[in-house]
């Protein structure tokens, strides 16, 4: 049975949808998102086609010319630079889930949208927007993994603290019994002696 050429299938969809791209090119784009292109699945195909169709219809996004930007200053922290390209909330999360996957972290839908809020709206290229993502989804897994690190060492500090304590009881309880088994032991001691004399010196008056 043949195998299946996932990598032509990305090719025709994006071609389908006015986008050319070589094999060679497309190889060097789907390592770029964290993919092997030698080891795709139908599930990658989907995946990867909808990230490089957003990043190449993007690309065509530019701003407005200078003198329009200029005629409407108190709009223009709004406006992106020339050769930026534009990036939504989706691709975002597309991204971060993505990137998050080829790194071997797992992140739940909560953890994705509070990434996707440190990430910019634009970027100088498609390829920065990835590295930006790799570098926050490697940022917030570390704070997560100091986060584990502190309970562990919490934890495992409460257990030390709760074996001396119970040592330390143990030991004074010890103690304390030697204490009191000596002083009945005297006590019987004495008693013993006092009889004793008693008995001597019933002996001697008869």
């Amino acid at each position: 049975m043949a195998k299946t050429d996932f990598i032509k299938r990305i090719q025709k969809r994006l071609s389908d949808k006015g986008i050319k791209i070589s094999r060679s090119n497309l190889k060097a784009e789907i390592s770029s998102l964290g993919f092997d292109y030698s080891a795709l699945d139908e599930e990658n195909v989907d995946t990867i086609t909808q990230l490089l169709l957003d990043k190449h219809q993007n690309t065509e996004l530019t701003v407005s010319e200078p003198e329009e930007i200029t005629s409407a200053p108190s709009d223009e922290h709004h406006a992106s630079t020339p050769n930026t390209t534009a990036i939504t909330n989706q691709q975002k999360e597309q991204l971060i889930t993505v990137q998050a996957q080829s790194l071997g972290i797992e992140l739940n839908e909560s953890e994705i949208t509070d990434i996707s809020q440190t990430v910019s709206d634009s970027f100088t290229d498609f390829v920065s927007a990835v590295e930006t993502i790799n570098s926050l989804i490697k940022e917030y897994a570390q704070s997560k993994f100091d986060e584990v690190e502190q309970k562990i060492d919490a934890s495992n500090s409460n257990l030390r603290d709760y074996i001396n304590n119970r040592t330390t009881n143990l030991q004074r309880k010890s103690v304390e019994g030697a204490i009191t088994t000596k002083e009945v032991l005297e006590r019987k001691s004495s008693s013993l002696k006092s009889f004793s004399k008693s008995l001597s010196a019933a002996f001697k008056t008869q």
